[in-house]
């Protein structure tokens, strides 16, 4: 579900204050914490969830699993394409964020097959994650910043990251199997 209340744009996990970032984006970033690789298959029965893969892009050259509960569930499937250049996020949305970003042009934008639309930011942006203790972690925007966000009717957030424009990343989104 996307809420829009004044310059605040949430989809279950994620929340976007549209204003400028206050202070510069960090140098380094830091990443999500206890990250692993594993393969498709076993990200999908590590996440609870079916893991989907864009079909335009391929198999994905990475697989990470991220912030695991004592069971070993991971908060966040992370997939990797293009040497780097496109992340490809998914988690079991909830009502807290577990992702905060603060985006000036950031918009409410249709995304077909999406019935509450999708958020989409243009520029570099910073992002902060919060673990499963509720410690921060801020990180520039890892790949130049242009972010998709949207979510299905089975509480699973997505946010593909890399593609210089709303059209490329609609595109990719499209093609989520």
């Amino acid at each position: 579900m996307v809420e829009v209340v004044g310059d605040l744009l949430r989809v279950a996990g994620i929340e976007v204050r549209r204003e400028h970032p206050r202070g510069s984006l960090p140098a380094n970033p830091s990443p999500l914490p206890s990250t692993r690789t594993a393969d498709l298959a076993e990200a999908e029965r590590a996440a609870g969830f079916r893991v989907l893969v864009p079909e335009l892009l391929g198999p994905p050259e990475e697989v990470l699993l991220a912030d695991p509960d004592p069971g070993g569930r991971p908060r966040v499937v992370t997939l990797v394409f293009r040497g780097g250049t496109v992340r490809f996020d998914q988690f079991a949305g909830n009502l807290s964020p577990l992702f905060r970003k603060t985006a000036p042009d950031a918009q409410w934008v249709e995304l077909a097959g999406v019935p509450d639309g999708a958020i989409w930011m243009a520029s570099p942006h910073p992002l902060t994650y919060a673990d499963r203790t509720g410690t921060e972690y801020t990180a520039t925007a890892r790949l130049a910043g242009p972010t998709l966000i949207w979510d299905t009717s089975e509480l699973i957030t997505y946010r593909l990251e890399g593609f210089a424009t709303l059209e490329e990343a609609v595109r990719v989104a499209q093609s989520v199997r």
